[in-house]
């Protein structure tokens, strides 16, 4: 049986996600899913551990599901870190890794754009997460807010996706999204290092100063927010929202339903919280302690009635 997968072409720091995505079955069976990966510079792929292949990677016949890949930039002058992440593979749907190798994980950045099926035939949605979190996110050159982001009800076609935060480089994608999906964009940001040694023509170094301006006053340190409870085993009375995994391993708990809120508490991958409303922005609100209410963003929450 013919599948056809989504196109993807790879342009300086844009990526560009064009092409039809058709859930394909074969007997009475999901189809395999797809995944592919670019890199500056070239690296070595593993999929569960398992080494598959170097960058440029494509491969369209994957078991559908949760897989950890790791990403080991080849030997160069300098030496840069390896990436590794959790990554959902859906059937029929071709999910796409870009990454830009730094020295450490603050000078490295990257996107992982996946699509998910959701119940609107006719009209497309849009997520866009950041690390660091609360980057500004442009659509078309228009403001969308603070990141995690969710745009429901759009029209199927190319859209413009800035994602900037100060002190870090700002990151464009450019992607087509497809009436029926919901295309999501998960943006890691390069931090811009200040004062690093510049070498002269003579060939010396020069630092350059970075002049830091001494405090008049004490600070009053900021409350820690207290931790959230462990997972419980058994899950609550339903409705009730299930943390999914999450590319920093914790999710923020919120006063209100916005990445401008108050953060209260954090919460874990596993866990289950009693659901109490949820705004049409998706964002979901939770009972995270006894009596104590909070909002989360519903890119990383699954809704279980």
């Amino acid at each position: 049986m013919k599948r056809n997968w989504l196109i993807l072409a790879v342009v300086g720091l844009s990526l560009i996600l064009v092409g039809l995505v058709i859930k394909s079955k074969f007997l009475g069976r999901p189809g395999p899913a797809a995944l592919q990966v670019s890199t500056t510079p070239k690296s070595t792929v593993f999929i569960d551990g398992s080494q598959v292949g170097i960058t440029p990677f494509f491969d369209d016949k994957l078991k559908p599901g949760e897989h950890t890949i790791k990403l080991t930039p080849e030997e160069t002058a300098d030496s840069l870190t390896f990436w590794e992440g959790k990554v959902t593979l859906a059937p029929g749907i071709l999910t796409v890794i870009n990454r830009n190798f730094g020295k450490d994980e603050s000078s490295s950045s990257g996107e992982v754009i996946s699509l998910e099926k959701i119940s609107s035939r006719d009209k497309a949605a849009l997520a866009v997460i950041s690390t660091p979190d609360q980057a500004v996110v442009k659509v078309n050159g228009e403001p969308k807010g603070f990141a995690p982001v969710v745009i429901e009800d759009l029209t199927a076609g190319d859209y413009k996706v800035a994602v900037a935060v100060p002190g870090y480089e700002e990151r464009n994608v450019t992607a087509q999204a497809m009436a029926g999906y919901k295309l999501t964009i998960n943006v890691q940001l390069a931090q811009i290092i200040e004062g690093i040694a510049e070498a002269t023509p003579s060939g010396e170094e020069e630092e350059k100063e970075v002049v830091k301006e001494e405090a008049t006053t004490t600070p009053t340190p900021t409350p820690t927010p207290k931790t959230s409870p462990k997972p419980t085993a058994t899950p609550p009375e339903k409705p009730y929202v299930k943390i999914k995994e999450t590319p920093t391993g914790w999710l923020r708990v919120r006063d209100k339903p916005s990445s401008e809120g108050e953060e209260l508490t954090k919460v874990d991958p596993g866990e289950m919280f009693p659901y109490l409303n949820e705004e049409e922005s998706g964002w979901y609100k939770i009972e995270y302690e006894k009596d104590k209410e909070g909002w989360i963003s519903g890119v990383y929450a699954e809704l279980v009635e």
